[in-house]
């Protein structure tokens, strides 16, 4: 439930400060077309929870079936879902005419999507481990229900949660640098008039 709060705030966020900062309708020779951009934010918003969450269940019900495939599909899936974020981030900057992210905003990037990778690997192995101890060797005959009937621990819960966190950072950083560069660009605006 945390990402669907964070995602939403985040594009929400990013819409409101540049929707702000480019004054509005009011943007001069940067005129945005706002409703296209809206839409797609709210549109992609609803892509990276409710399809997530179905593309989750369909490769848990037919495609792991052993430990390997299990850490595998779980930190590939948590670091293929930071990339579609962070790429909904950079889509929204091209419909508001924002410049694109600097070499700084890409290392943030790499950094945060290593640290969100090497975490879920750590909270995939905690869930595994307590599955185990409530179903055994039976953890593979029905995956869906060994994992939907095992209760995470509090440590893979708030690592969990530290994951998500990780995962809003580089767009929470592209949106200073946009925020900064708007401003600038607001200052030039108004010194010159």
């Amino acid at each position: 439930m945390l990402h669907y709060i964070l995602i939403f705030f985040i594009y929400a966020g990013f819409l409101g400060t540049v929707f702000n900062l480019k004054e509005g309708y009011r943007a001069d020779k940067n005129t945005v077309n706002w409703p296209p951009a809206v839409l797609f934010g709210g549109v992609y918003f609803i892509l990276l929870t409710i399809l997530y969450e179905k593309f989750l269940v369909y490769i848990l019900l037919n495609m792991v079936n052993s430990l390997g495939t299990f850490l595998a599909f779980s930190t590939i899936g948590s670091g293929m879902y930071m990339v579609l974020f962070s790429f909904g981030t950079l889509a929204l900057s091209k419909l508001t005419l924002c410049k694109s992210p600097d070499l700084w905003t890409y290392i943030v990037f790499v950094i945060g999507l290593i640290i969100n990778v090497t975490l879920m690997f750590k909270v995939a192995t905690l869930n595994y481990a307590e599955m185990v101890k409530n179903f055994g060797d039976a953890v593979f005959e029905d995956f869906y229900l060994s994992l939907s009937e095992t209760t995470r621990t509090d440590t893979a819960n708030k690592l969990l949660d530290l994951k998500w966190i990780v995962m809003c950072i580089p767009s929470v950083f592209y949106i200073i640098q946009i925020a900064k560069g708007l401003k600038k660009d607001l200052i030039y605006r108004h010194e010159n008039i």
